[in-house]
């Protein structure tokens, strides 16, 4: 009787406290080893950080299952292109970065090491710009604090090219878009602030939002709100409402190469008859 009170306690706690996402640790864990590296899909960040993964990338690839090493790779002639995520967005719209926060992030972990997604973002959202003599001026829907966090991740995305490096920051800051959250994001991804600040204080990230603004008025067709879906060019309301609500299915129906594994969960989800 103790000994079912003890593992009964337990399950409880376990529901009640669910385990921490390993991942939300930052880089001490990411680039802990390989295996992590490739769980979290910040691989090519880690790549860029320490040497050793480069070498290790040769002896195994990202490819292969980490729970069946002897299961086949996939082969060239069945890889097809990635899907093309681009997200139009602002900084502090809830819509926007609920979508980024439970959506994008955990799926671009999921899937980014399988090589069947890109991520394309586009902070700029409802904004609208005005020319001052050589200067744009812009009026952001949620106000001036809106405006400064679309303009740090404009930055950031300038500087940080490769989504493995700018999507583990734009996570980290939308949890809490700031100035100050933005330099504590710097400071945990080792990331150097200095070139993210100058390109913030300075016309630099005049100049990137402004062309953010044209592309994101160039939408066709226009966009009518945000978080506004493109997937490989194309927006229609089917798209937008499959992938706002499970991106992760969205991206595995939409890939037309061999489907990595992770992707078979999502035809769990519905039990059709024989």
């Amino acid at each position: 009787m103790i000994s079912l009170l003890v593992f009964c306690s337990l399950v409880v706690l376990n529901i009640a406290f669910p385990h921490e996402n390993r991942c939300d640790s930052g880089e001490k864990y990411w680039c802990k080893s390989y295996e992590t590296a490739l769980e979290c899909g910040v691989l090519a960040f880690c790549q860029n950080k320490n040497p050793d993964f480069r070498a290790k990338k040769i002896t195994f690839s990202p490819l292969r299952q980490l729970e069946n090493p002897t299961k086949k790779l996939v082969s060239v002639e069945n890889v097809a292109p990635p899907v093309k995520i681009e997200l139009y967005y602002e900084s502090l719209c809830p819509g926007c970065r609920a979508f980024i926060l439970s959506q994008l992030f955990p799926v671009f972990q999921k899937l980014f090491s399988t090589g069947i997604i890109d991520i394309g973002l586009y902070p700029y959202g409802n904004a609208v710009e005005s020319q001052e003599g050589d200067k744009w001026v812009f009026q952001c829907q949620h106000g001036e604090a809106e405006c400064q966090n679309n303009l740090i991740e404009a930055c950031v995305l300038h500087m940080l090219s490769h989504p493995s490096q700018f999507m583990p920051f734009i996570y980290c800051l939308e949890q809490n878009p700031s100035l100050s959250n933005a330099m504590t994001c710097a400071s945990k991804l080792k990331i150097e602030w200095a070139p993210i600040s100058n390109c913030y204080n300075g016309t630099q990230g005049n100049h990137l939002m402004h062309e953010l603004a044209l592309e994101t008025n160039a939408l066709n067709p226009p966009h009518q709100f945000v978080p506004w879906i493109v997937a490989n060019g194309q927006h229609t309301e089917e798209i937008q409402s499959s992938a706002q609500s499970d991106l992760l299915q969205f991206v595995c129906q939409t890939y037309t190469g061999v489907k990595p594994d992770v992707c078979q969960s999502t035809s769990q989800k519905r039990c059709y008859k024989n």
